[in-house]
């Protein structure tokens, strides 16, 4: 955490960079709710810590080829810098607490636990980093959690244990972002995308290991696929969205997930939300 700290934030960013990031970000996304959409009709019949490590055994590949491609095969020096490793860790933390929810939530209630990584972006900044967040920013983060309570219905007559898993993988994933958005400029972002996708892996190894490990057939091999297809890029673009604005500016664009997953719930397993959780996702 101290190399973080002294690394510290660029201060100024164009606004064109800014326009950039916001668009790299509501893509990301977009190609998360495809990604997590096929995660969870993997997750219904394997365990997740066989679906993180054979989705990431797919996604290699892709992020290989693309890193002799961009050049980022040039820097591997970033699997020794403490920030890259860490941020990979906490992805990979978060990520196997998310896959093992995931089957038991609504993939749209799920997506909305996760919006909460913003907000609590927002309050990690102003107190590791004393940046100035005014009562505007305050009143948002106010609102904001309790549109999560509103989602998440703690007190309702469904079980809330794994979307208390999905919380956790939000306070998880806001680490990682902050971290992600101080990744010295020297470092691709496709090389930490590679570094990314190795670590999360290795930290699924366990799992499966320790999981009675399932056959699959012909449907879940292809969902597996799709899984691992659409991952690869969605990690690149979403770093790159980080790394390239303001996070301040850019990661409150991951809200457009809430669309994306909402519709992705509805033609696939025809979710749809009460009113609560309709109204939760708005606020």
């Amino acid at each position: 955490m101290s190399d973080l700290i002294r690394r510290g934030p660029r201060s100024v960013f164009l606004a064109t960079e800014n326009l950039r990031g916001i668009m790299l970000m509501i893509v990301a996304r977009l190609v998360f709710a495809g990604s997590d959409t096929f995660t969870k009709l993997a997750s219904t019949g394997l365990p997740a810590s066989e679906v993180v490590l054979l989705r990431n055994v797919v996604s290699l590949p892709i992020v290989l080829v693309m890193a002799w491609r961009l050049g980022g095969s040039r820097h591997l020096d970033a699997f020794r810098d403490s920030v890259v490793v860490s941020r990979s860790v906490l992805e990979g933390t978060g990520t196997l607490a998310f896959v093992a929810a995931l089957p038991y939530v609504m993939l749209g209630q799920s997506t909305v636990i996760l919006l909460t990584v913003p907000i609590i972006l927002v309050a990690l900044s102003a107190l590791l980093f004393r940046e100035d967040v005014g009562w505007r920013r305050w009143a948002a983060i106010v609102v904001g959690f309790a549109g999560v309570i509103m989602v998440a219905e703690p007190f309702g007559a469904h079980p809330t244990y794994y979307l208390l898993l999905t919380q956790f993988t939000a306070v998880c994933w806001a680490f990682r972002d902050l971290m992600t958005s101080r990744i010295v400029g020297r470092i691709p972002t496709i090389t930490v995308a590679l570094v990314n996708t190795i670590i999360v892996a290795l930290l699924a190894v366990p799992g499966a290991l320790w999981q009675e490990w399932r056959g699959f057939g012909t449907q879940e091999a292809l969902y597996l696929l799709g899984s691992g297809g659409f991952v690869a890029f969605a990690n690149f673009l979403y770093i790159d969205a980080l790394r390239t604005g303001a996070i301040a500016v850019v990661a409150p664009f991951r809200y457009s997930a809430a669309i994306w997953a909402s519709i992705a719930g509805f033609l696939v397993w025809g979710d749809i939300p009460d009113w609560l959780g309709v109204t939760g996702t708005i606020f």
